[in-house]
């Protein structure tokens, strides 16, 4: 079997480095792991919009799919915003019937935003701004909302590594939702406090409710599982990928 590339789209205030665990882990077993930095993390002066951020990641994706390549894209907390409105007319389905080449087969989610069309962050946390803004807080407060279940210096590090990131992006509503086209995995993390518990589960049903086809699976970690078990993220999207993976999740 031809193994999936897999796109992967980091969260805000973060790097493409936040995924180096997950992928030294699956390289080596044939995936090719693909990263990029989105222009809403880290620009200054910051984007006014998700505008550049959905066309960044569309054209990784489309790169790898003109290639040919089956693709899987792999979202982390808002990463999953404007990765689910680049993708129209990318799945493997629409590639097909237009005899073209390559397709998104999956979306794998892991603790991120998943949102319907014309829907925002802002309106899914209910006003303007989230509750945790790295910005805004001492590093005390970012190391306990991210990296809880990390060794102190380890989160001191991730801490030292958070870049600035625009707050537009949070308010600006999505074009899209790729999960009504394209089959989901979503991986739960139960420990998260930027996005909790009941929030992922709420963004699951609004899915299934709006007849997206989404398979979930669960892990009691914190906002940042490709930290604090890396090999548990690479069975779940060794899972996505249609490996019959079992491990003690």
């Amino acid at each position: 079997m031809v193994k999936p590339t897999i796109v992967f789209c980091h969260g805000a205030w973060h790097n493409p480095s936040f995924f180096d665990k997950v992928i030294s882990i699956l390289e080596p077993m044939g995936y090719k792991c693909v990263t990029f930095s989105f222009p809403g993390a880290g620009n200054v002066p910051a984007v006014k919009s998700l505008d550049e951020d959905i066309a960044a990641v569309r054209a990784v994706a489309l790169k790898e799919i003109d290639a040919g390549s089956n693709v899987i894209i792999s979202a982390h907390s808002w990463g999953g915003v404007p990765a689910c409105s680049a993708l129209d007319g990318l799945s493997k389905t629409e590639r097909q019937r237009d005899g073209k080449p390559g397709g998104v087969v999956r979306l794998a989610f892991v603790t991120s935003f998943i949102l319907p069309e014309e829907t925002s962050i802002s309106d899914v946390l209910g006003g303007p701004l989230p509750i945790w803004v790295p910005d805004a807080f001492p590093d005390e407060v970012n190391k306990d909302v991210f990296y809880h279940d990390l060794p102190s210096d380890e989160a001191d590090e991730w801490v030292s590594r958070l870049r600035v990131h625009s707050l537009a992006t949070f308010m600006t509503k999505t074009k899209s939702a790729a999960w009504k086209n394209i089959p989901t995995s979503y991986l739960i993390c139960e420990n998260d406090k930027p996005i909790p518990l009941e929030l992922q589960e709420s963004m699951i049903a609004t899915v299934k409710n709006e007849g997206g086809d989404i398979e979930t699976e669960r892990l009691f970690v914190s906002h940042s599982p490709h930290l604090a078990m890396p090999e548990k993220v690479a069975g779940f999207l060794r899972r996505a990928a249609g490996e019959n993976w079992k491990d003690d999740i």
